[in-house]
């Protein structure tokens, strides 16, 4: 028999997700920014593709005139404004923790099936996995935009799918707060199990928006 969990300290739980934190505020550099455009992101193919001849300067300043974005006139931006997007920014580098937690909770609560002292972290790991992908969320939206009208379905997918795994996740951290002994029960495990897929196909979707719908091609 698997032994009992204990619940986590909250003054515990605190300090980790503040060092996690920490951590995410540092630079990300693996992912990039989610709002480049279609257009855009064909010219950057485009470009790469390009025969040997533009090796002229004033093609390739051209070209790189076309591919850089606008750039946005901040002044004009509220301070509330300012801080959505500030906030908005943090998105792309705070996604990476529940990627990673949410799985390896997984892992861990499965081979704990069998070897109990892998149940230790499952508990923390889906907490704290919960918590930071229903805030990458949350800072998603305010990367994306909260324009409902778009037509642009890669996006809305994307939102939408990124809004589910948030609600999901952080619904199994609270399960999890509240009965610890669930941490290593089938029902989490199913739970887990879906996030997981979710991720998987939320990762494709998101590397459509930045490099293409072709990305994965063989």
């Amino acid at each position: 028999m698997p032994r009992a969990f204990r619940p986590l300290k909250p003054l515990t739980l605190l300090w980790g997700l503040v060092l996690l934190l920490l951590i995410a505020s540092s630079p990300a550099v693996a992912h990039k920014e989610h709002k480049k455009k279609p257009a855009q992101t064909e010219q950057a193919v485009a470009a790469r593709g390009a025969p040997a001849a533009a090796h002229d300067p004033n093609a390739m300043h051209a070209q790189m005139g076309e591919m850089m974005e606008p750039i946005e006139d901040r002044s004009r931006m509220s301070m509330g404004e300012r801080l959505l997007d500030w906030l908005g920014r943090l998105h792309p580098m705070l996604v990476h923790f529940p990627i990673a937690f949410l799985p390896a909770a997984l892992v861990t609560a499965v081979v704990g099936r069998k070897r109990p002292a892998f149940l230790a972290p499952v508990q923390f790991l889906v907490i704290a996995g919960g918590i930071l992908a229903s805030l990458a969320a949350l800072l998603g939206w305010f990367d994306g935009g909260f324009d409902y009208a778009t037509d642009d379905w890669l996006l809305q997918f994307h939102r939408w799918l990124g809004t589910g795994i948030g609600l999901g996740a952080l619904g199994l951290a609270i399960w999890s707060w509240r009965k610890p002994e669930a941490s290593q029960g089938a029902g989490m495990i199913a739970g887990l199990s879906l996030i997981t897929v979710s991720i998987i196909i939320q990762g494709w979707f998101g590397g459509a928006m930045v490099h293409g719908i072709d990305h994965m091609n063989w």
